[in-house]
């Protein structure tokens, strides 16, 4: 059963929030209200400029809405907008609903990169019921994720994995004896090479360098990304990234539309995602021409799993 008052049938609807009600429940959201409208009360314009207000606002969504208690964030990392996190999951959920005939709880999702929010595990295990094995690399956002799930009693649902390779993304996460659902990204944004120095004292005010720079910015991570999907095509049936950048999206096209990669992948689709002003693109692929193809489909041998250990739920 589902642990969220969220209603997990809205398909790409922008999740809009009770104010009224959030301010009854946390009263601390009071002191950044701006104006408010005397006879409309629901009109509400809050001092969104202020980071104090957008963590103490999704703190306050997290609790009402889905059943997370305890969160916070370290200063200084990304505070993530709840709307556009829970289109990427609509998106993944409509096309399992199409695809597989399971049940929730035999879902389990992969989050690569998941960050010190672990945003998209605590939102898809709260409305879909889905596990999650997620990896992350940086030592501080690792410890901040480690412990929203044990203060939420999420650690036997939500699997966090410390990634010690910058250069790796599946690699030392994932094992070729099982099987999994699904995949999801949201990867840095940035190049460092060339886009560090955009802005930068005001950047790293606000961001943690590993969730925003990456070589070669989002593209370069796409390009390593789809390499190690290939490396576990029997594993994983639905492998799905955010891209931000509209001028990625044809060097992207060219990579999926090479003839040997046209091959070998079955499935192929790019989605769109408006949230507010926010367009974004989900891509998403497969090496299976169904599910039932990938449930028969028969896993390497124990010779070649030289990555952890099987992970049991």
């Amino acid at each position: 059963m589902s642990k969220t008052k969220f209603n997990k049938n809205i398909f790409y609807n922008e999740f809009k929030p009770d104010f009224l009600i959030l301010i009854k429940e946390f009263p601390d959201l009071k002191k950044y209200i701006i104006k408010q409208n005397e006879e409309k009360l629901e009109e509400i314009s809050f001092d969104w400029s202020n980071n104090n207000l957008s963590l103490l606002m999704t703190k306050s969504i997290l609790d009402y809405y889905f059943n997370i208690k305890y969160y916070n964030i370290p200063k200084g990392y990304l505070i993530p907008p709840i709307p556009s996190r829970l289109n990427y999951l609509n998106l993944i959920n409509s096309i399992l609903i199409k695809e597989i005939n399971s049940q929730s709880s035999d879902i389990i999702g992969i989050d690569i990169g998941t960050g010190a929010n672990i945003i998209y595990p605590i939102l898809g295990n709260s409305i879909f019921n889905w596990k999650f094995i997620c990896s992350e690399i940086n030592d501080e956002s690792y410890n901040n994720a480690k412990l929203i799930l044990e203060k939420n009693n999420l650690e036997n649902e939500i699997n966090l994995i410390k990634q010690k390779n910058k250069n790796n993304i599946f690699l030392n996460i994932l094992n070729q004896e099982n099987k999994y659902i699904f995949s999801l990204c949201n990867p840095p944004y940035y190049d460092y090479e060339t886009e560090i120095k955009l802005d930068e004292k005001k950047r790293d005010n606000e961001f943690n360098f590993d969730e925003v720079y990456y070589k070669k910015g989002e593209f370069g991570f796409f390009q390593r990304y789809f390499i190690e999907s290939i490396c576990y095509k029997k594993n994983v049936y639905l492998f799905t990234i955010l891209i931000g950048k509209k001028a990625n999206m044809e060097n992207i096209n060219d990579i999926m539309n090479t003839n040997d990669n046209k091959n070998i992948i079955k499935k192929f689709n790019i989605q769109k995602i408006q949230t507010g002003n926010n367009l974004r693109y989900i891509i998403y692929w497969s090496f299976f021409d169904n599910y039932t193809e990938f449930i028969n489909t028969k896993l390497y041998s124990n010779e070649y799993n030289k990555f952890r250990p099987i992970i049991q739920y």
